[in-house]
């Protein structure tokens, strides 16, 4: 992995760098995997989430990572930069003496058990975090965690797993979400649903939640929750609703647990899926349908009045302002404005439709991967190259250095035809006037994560 934590590096001579398997026009990209991606390149775009802030997310809870501590450098960086993050964040280092001695259950019980006595008020919840070196070893976690909850009966403990190594089922990313609602267990069931696991509140004036709303349902956003009262009372719902693939184990798991309804309605920018969303909700919810041709007509005039502000302006998206990005490409380009590049690593398969429909009708739309080795290498000169370009998305902006930029991350609870109005507005206001702290907004890592 290449790291860059300088936004202004210091000048070196450089090589020559094609960017031949770093970029690819569309039309001869395969799917879904258009890059290969071997060493590693990160930069300082950083406002996505790590498995160090998302625990934040639920109220009182207390993060130990039991790890080496190699493992433990990055993410107590993360978390010290949540505001205090630092009182919430506890560490236990795994030695090479614990890794002979083999006594690695012993000195995580003893380990989290001497940080919760210490504490001058014991927390509600704990996530215990084990690293890929527990595994290899084949730590028993069900001894560890029945000796704690016997220990500490008025915790609620979950195995947390920093384990990017053993990449077998779920992505660190995908089982990361799925543990967040570990702690919720069941309760009497009430007219409620819950929005899952989202990291940011859903925006609460979308047409869905005005619909639940409109038929009497108690909405549990995890991403909202103000106490652990209001993150345990999501066990009350009849249903969990989830607009994320990688919320999908999150939600199938409660289902099992919980007896709870899954119900995934999607992010979209098409009309067709937007619809369909809420005609979903509807039949499986017993919601009363509004009329959609009202929504789209105001997107339809408000995107008329940006391409006339915005023109022929180039414009680049990645995948960590939304996840789908080469959906909103296809909307964009298909009203007449002028992207020129997306950047991603790889495809999801719920963009199939979008990325065939691209390379048919836009085949000189610019795939770029972000983690190939040669993006810290080829120049970022898009700005000299093509005048003034408007960037969605945080990575977009610093490889396109650019200052015009929508601030959006895994669409910042934007949902729905609502949340597509909002963000035509949001692109509207980054078109008009640069943000002179682009570089230091972007360096900021889990932008919006407040604890």
């Amino acid at each position: 992995m290449i790291y860059e934590n300088e936004i202004h590096p210091p000048q070196v001579p450089r090589y020559h760098v094609t960017p031949e398997g770093a970029e690819i026009d569309i039309a001869r990209a395969s799917f879904p995997q258009p890059f290969h991606i071997g060493l590693k390149y990160a930069s300082p775009a950083r406002g996505h989430w790590t498995i160090a802030h998302s625990p934040m997310l639920i109220p009182e809870c207390h993060e130990v990572y039991v790890c080496c501590a190699c493992c433990l450098h990055g993410v107590v960086l993360s978390a010290d930069e949540v505001p205090d993050g630092s009182a919430r964040f506890s560490t236990v280092t795994l030695t090479n003496e614990n890794l002979i001695k083999g006594n690695l259950e012993e000195m995580m019980i003893d380990g989290i058990t001497h940080i919760i006595e210490d504490m001058p008020q014991k927390p509600k919840c704990v996530e215990g975090f084990t690293s890929c070196m527990q595994h290899f070893l084949h730590i028993d976690l069900r001894v560890v965690y029945d000796t704690l909850r016997k220990r500490f009966p008025d915790i609620d403990f979950i195995d947390g797993y920093m384990t990017p190594t053993l990449q077998r089922r779920f992505t660190p990313d995908i089982l990361g979400r799925r543990q967040l609602m570990r702690a919720v267990r069941k309760q009497p069931r009430q007219k409620a649903v819950n929005y899952v696991v989202n990291y940011y509140p859903v925006d609460p004036e979308n047409e869905l939640t005005k619909m639940l709303q409109q038929a009497g349902y108690a909405i549990h956003d995890f991403a909202d929750c103000k106490t652990y009262e209001e993150y345990k009372a999501m066990g009350e719902s009849e249903a969990n609703i989830y607009f994320l693939e990688n919320a999908a184990p999150a939600a199938k798991d409660m289902e099992k647990r919980l007896d709870q309804k899954p119900l995934y309605l999607p992010y979209a920018y098409d009309y067709d899926k937007l619809r369909q969303n809420l005609q979903t909700a509807a039949d499986v919810l017993g919601l009363s349908l509004p009329d959609t041709a009202l929504w789209e007509e105001e997107i339809e005039a408000k995107t008329k009045a940006l391409l006339e502000n915005v023109g022929s302006t180039h414009i680049a998206i990645d995948y960590t302002a939304t996840p789908r990005p080469l959906g909103l490409a296809k909307f964009l380009l298909t009203h007449g404005f002028n992207v020129y590049a997306v950047y991603l690593d790889e495809i999801s398969p719920e963009e199939k439709d979008s990325f065939t429909f691209l390379q048919q009708h836009y085949p000189t739309l610019s795939l770029r991967a972000v983690s190939h080795f040669k993006r810290r290498l080829l120049p970022r000169d898009d700005s000299k190259k093509y005048g003034k370009v408007l960037a969605i998305g945080q990575m977009a902006a610093y490889f396109a250095d650019t200052k015009y930029f929508v601030n959006l991350i895994e669409n910042s609870g934007l949902y729905g035809y609502v949340g597509l109005s909002k963000l035509i507005d949001w692109i509207g206001r980054a078109n008009a006037a640069e943000n002179p702290k682009m570089r230091a907004i972007i360096q900021v890592k889990a932008w919006g994560c407040h604890g």
